[in-house]
């Protein structure tokens, strides 16, 4: 019956060994988490915020009205749009042949017109 009973409490402070940290481990991780989706909604709501409104509806309308490439909505000088591979693909948005050329989506592209109103298929 000794034997029975050390073996039993050998093996519940294994567990315990074990579990405590485990179960601490998760309870950090799970804080962590809601922590970084809080902050990632506040971070966005005040990047909203901070966007001009009245801004973007103006150009949403113009390019919704205007056969206009990108360039010339916003006008570009000859300097730029001779480094822009826009410019070389018309037929295409400028924020794709950018993100095809350069290997990812630039940032000041999230906030232009045009990229939110591109169209996923």
């Amino acid at each position: 019956m000794d034997g029975l009973l050390a073996a039993a409490v050998i093996v519940g402070m294994f567990l315990l060994r074990i579990g405590v940290p485990l179960t601490m481990t998760l309870a950090v991780a799970y804080f962590l988490r809601r922590l970084d989706a809080k902050w990632q909604a506040e971070a966005w709501a005040e990047w909203e915020a901070s966007q001009p409104q009245e801004q973007v509806i103006v150009e949403t309308k113009l390019l919704e009205t205007s056969d206009e490439p990108c360039w010339s909505l916003k006008a570009c000088d000859e300097t730029d749009r001779a480094s822009c591979p826009a410019c070389e693909q018309p037929n295409l948005p400028c924020w794709l042949t950018r993100r095809r050329s350069e290997g990812r989506l630039p940032t000041e592209c999230y906030g232009c017109a045009l990229f939110s109103l591109r169209k996923i298929a």
